[in-house]
């Protein structure tokens, strides 16, 4: 099942954790593994820490098995999604379909190397030209798994029928590594080929207040992420605790400036905002967040849901 909705290559020893399953599956259930498969691979790419997902279909003669791997940016992230209820569930629908139990091996992560980087590309392809564009893109693939630090890209087909951008977000593992690609005398030849296939072509860094939100992008969302007011106040219902549980390290800084506090302060609320608190409330309101579709009682229960939360913060601190 090597679909072009996702394709993942792992080069020079990727640092997320991996998971590899392996599937004997019985030919009278071929369909229904198919869409278990499917349905776990959607549920794997919302959940927090998700960074690449490949299926390998059995090579006959050689392999008789399907392969699956699923990348998580971290060791922690991994055993939350392995003990996930919908992992959980859709697993029981997969081995339903196999003549013997799954065999899964885990490889871990190195925790203390900094998070992974994304580049989101967007092309838009003329219908004319979406075999060419595709050539070129496993062409593209095939160059960035070579360089170090790749870890994976995902792939989102035009969606519509008027709708013809081609989304690729491409993942290294860190900032050094994504911009030695990125201005590799290889990439610069590739654009000038890619240059008479699409109408048009833009990159974006996956980078700050926008990587926050970034992290359950779904095949269904925008690149450009949930809109500035959304962000705003998700911002808000994580820095409100941060902040708050922040100030009861005041006592320890007490001999130090005011200046010298907030300094410290400031460092310790943006490490905790952007590695352990917004990739959770990204995930606890990504039902909001990233919405495809606008509709009135999914925004009044964002709402609702983010004015509760701080509400309830308000009486906990209070009481504190």
């Amino acid at each position: 099942m090597n679909d072009d909705s996702t394709e993942s290559r792992e080069a020079h020893a990727p640092q997320p954790a991996t998971a590899i399953a392996s599937h004997l599956v019985r030919a009278d259930k071929a369909d229904e593994y198919f869409e278990a498969q499917t349905a776990i691979t959607e549920a794997a790419r919302k959940f927090s820490g998700f960074v690449g997902t490949e299926v390998l279909s059995p090579i006959p003669g050689l392999q008789a098995e399907w392969v699956a791997i699923f990348r998580l940016e971290s060791n922690q992230a991994m055993k939350q999604w392995l003990d996930s209820p919908e992992r959980a569930q859709l697993t029981a629908r997969i081995e339903a379909c196999l003549s013997e139990p799954s065999h899964t091996l885990l490889l871990a992560s190195d925790d203390d190397a900094e998070p992974p980087v994304a580049m989101v590309f967007t092309h838009r392809v003329p219908k004319d030209k979406v075999e060419d564009y595709l050539a070129w893109r496993r062409k593209a693939i095939d160059a960035q798994a070579h360089f170090p630090g790749y870890l994976a890209t995902e792939f989102f087909k035009p969606h519509g029928t008027f709708q013809n951008e081609w989304v690729d977000i491409v993942r290294y593992d860190s900032v050094d590594h994504l911009t030695h690609w990125m201005e590799s005398k290889e990439r610069q030849a590739l654009l000038k080929e890619l240059e008479p296939i699409v109408e048009s072509m833009h990159a974006h860094r996956v980078t700050g207040l926008e990587g926050w939100f970034a992290l359950n992008r779904g095949r269904a969302a925008t690149v450009s992420g949930p809109p500035s007011w959304k962000q705003a106040l998700a911002v808000l219902f994580a820095l409100y605790p941060t902040v708050m549980v922040l100030s009861f390290l005041n006592p320890l800084m007490h001999n130090l400036s005011f200046a010298v506090q907030m300094l410290i302060g400031n460092i310790l609320s943006v490490a905790l905002l952007t590695w352990l608190v917004m990739p959770r409330v990204s995930q606890f309101l990504n039902f909001w967040l990233a919405a495809p579709v606008r509709d009135w009682k999914n925004e009044a229960l964002g709402l609702f849901a983010v004015a509760a939360g701080l509400g309830l913060f308000v009486l906990i601190f209070q009481a504190v």
